[in-house]
């Protein structure tokens, strides 16, 4: 009964109204107004009418919500723990672009340090083809370039898999996902590759400030929504999920 109930309050409230209305008119017109004398001629059939109406809406409401409502809310439910995993993988990849920044500094910050740190500085003394990242390609470092694509390739993987399962997705989720894949951060990943006036992460300050104000959002509609499956994203061996 409360699975019912649950599912009855996300019926979208404008079919709920016209229920309500539907049910209200019903019941004025079979239990009120069909007792008492017509008011004008033919009021009968057109209370009959609306009555029928008041009916056919009600029936066609109870086929929608068994039919077609709840199985699409049960769909939901199956592929949030899936959207949800994929969500927390963004969002520990994302943390992954800037931990391992933090961690030439002092091994015991994680992202949730960034806020505090000197980024400026900070950004501005790792050069982006040092081959001291934390990602080993054919057994040796790669370099920071390396790690990023990597991180990228990951995210935008995820990007894809949301979208392939969009139907059953909420928009708003579709929406901040959208703002950060078309964020100055990706859209102009290129400069990491052909600035040559700046060797560092310096140059790209300001994309990695748009980038992470995205990032907020998401965070915020995980806590909200998904944070149960918070835990379960373990695709980076030894990394420890702190927000």
């Amino acid at each position: 009964m409360r699975k019912l109930i649950k599912y009855f309050t996300t019926v979208r409230k404008d079919l709920l109204i016209l229920l309500v209305i539907a049910f209200a008119n019903y019941i004025l017109i079979e239990f009120w107004l069909n007792n008492i004398s017509e008011i004008f001629s033919n009021a009968s059939k057109i209370g009959q009418l609306s009555s029928e109406l008041s009916i056919a809406y009600i029936s066609g409401f109870i086929f929608y919500f068994i039919v077609v409502h709840i199985k699409s809310e049960k769909d939901k439910e199956n592929i949030n723990e899936w959207v949800g995993y994929k969500v927390h993988s963004i969002l520990t990849s994302t943390h992954l672009f800037f931990q391992p920044f933090l961690k030439t500094e002092n091994e015991k910050l994680w992202f949730r340090d960034w806020e505090k740190s000197d980024r400026s500085k900070l950004l501005s003394s790792i050069i982006r083809n040092a081959k001291d990242a934390p990602y080993n390609i054919n057994e040796t470092n790669a370099s920071w370039l390396d790690w990023w694509e990597y991180l990228k390739d990951s995210i935008f993987k995820s990007f894809r898999e949301i979208y392939l399962r969009d139907n059953h997705v909420d928009t708003k989720l579709i929406r901040i996902l959208t703002r950060m894949e078309h964020s100055l951060f990706f859209t102009q990943w290129d400069i990491l590759y052909t600035n040559r006036y700046d060797e560092t992460f310096g140059l790209y300050q300001s994309q990695i400030k748009m980038y992470l104000e995205h990032v907020k959002d998401l965070q915020a509609y995980a806590d909200k929504n998904l944070s149960e499956y918070k835990n379960r994203t373990r695709e980076f061996m030894g990394y420890k999920n702190e927000y």
